[in-house]
Parts: structure tokens; sequence; C-alpha cells
């Protein structure tokens, strides 16, 4: 399932859905994920998942970094050449907690930056 959203002036935009995979590519276009811990499912821990993260992110040649929200159950993952501001983090927080019940899986929730 894909969640597709339009640019909002000075605004992220809905999230969309990506799988572990698309993530280092996503991080290229100056986007982040936020990644909601109930999607590790019983077969995957955080620390593995932020491994085969990093591990897709390096083979890209993106330098990523993980910020874990504790009190939202939540982890974002951004390039570090391309940070969201602390706004951007506060709205995909929103728009995830508003979104979290749709979709279940291992999956990842990408937010792009608005128009400027």
């Amino acid at each position: 399932m894909v969640l597709r959203g339009t640019v909002m002036a000075e605004h992220v935009t809905e999230p969309y859905v990506v799988g572990l995979e698309a993530i280092a590519g996503e991080l290229l276009r100056g986007k982040w994920c936020v990644y909601l811990h109930e999607w590790l499912g019983d077969d995957l821990d955080l620390p593995t998942w932020q491994a085969e993260v990093a591990a897709h992110a390096e083979h890209a040649g993106v330098e990523v970094c993980f910020i874990e929200i504790p009190r939202k159950d939540m982890t974002l993952v951004a390039n570090v050449r391309a940070l969201p501001s602390f706004e951007q983090v506060t709205e995909s927080v929103a728009a995830l907690e508003h979104y979290r019940g749709l979709e279940a899986g291992s999956r990842s929730v990408v937010f792009r930056r608005s128009a400027q």
C-alpha cells in the first residue's frame, strides 16, 4: 500500500509507504523515513532493522543517522547531509500517528520536503 500526498507550502506532505530496500534511494532524494516499532513484528528487532537500513544506505553511498523517539515508539532515519528541521519531524510524527493504524507489516513511511 502506498499513501500518496500532495506538496503543501511550508508543510510536510502526507506519508506514503516504502519497503526497506527503497529507503536509501528516498534518503538520497532529500527525504527522511519514520519507522513504527510495531512494524518489526516477531522476526526482527530494532538494532537488526537499523543495521539492514545502514547496509543498504552504505551500498548506495548515503550516510544515515537514526533518532529513536521512545515516547512515540518510532525511529527516524535521515541522510546526514539532508536532515529535516524540528518542525518537519514534529509534523511527520503527527502525520504518522494519524496513519498509524492504517497499515501493518514491515514498512517505513517516507516524508518529502515541502516546496518552498
